[in-house]
């Protein structure tokens, strides 16, 4: 009895590591799920400023502003648009993710750095001048 005792004992430490590494890549897949879905909906936001008339420091105030507290959105490119209502605003922005979990050890997996870029277009909806320093 007391042999396997030890037994389970050396089993669970064998199969310990596994599963932290399993339980911590599932939390890291949800935060990259949420920083995914967070830049696109600061990007939105941020085509939503620039298509009523706002600066383009105020879309990149915006996107940075509403991108749930992430703090390593690389870079908003400047808003791309047209002169005329009804043309296009095109806000782009760039993300890096930080993993958590160290996938970079893992053999095949190349998720050392994953760079992933949201890009939004919408409709003009005022010409220029593009006054508004800020966008509520």
């Amino acid at each position: 009895m007391k042999h396997e005792q030890g037994q389970a004992v050396v089993e669970f430490a064998l199969a310990l590591p596994f599963l932290l590494a399993f339980i911590f890549f599932i939390v890291d897949a949800g935060f990259f799920a949420y920083s995914y879905i967070s830049v696109a909906n600061a990007v939105r936001e941020g085509a939503r400023c620039g298509a009523v008339g706002g600066t383009d420091a105020a879309v990149a105030a915006r996107v940075t502003d509403t991108s749930g507290g992430l703090t390593n959105v690389v870079t908003v490119d400047v808003p791309d648009r047209g002169p005329n209502i009804g043309d296009d605003i095109t806000v782009t922005a760039h993300y890096t993710y930080d993993w958590i979990t160290p996938v970079g050890i893992l053999p095949g997996l190349d998720l050392e750095d994953v760079t992933y870029t949201k890009s939004v277009t919408m409709r003009m909806e005022t010409t220029p001048p593009y006054a508004k320093e800020t966008c509520p």
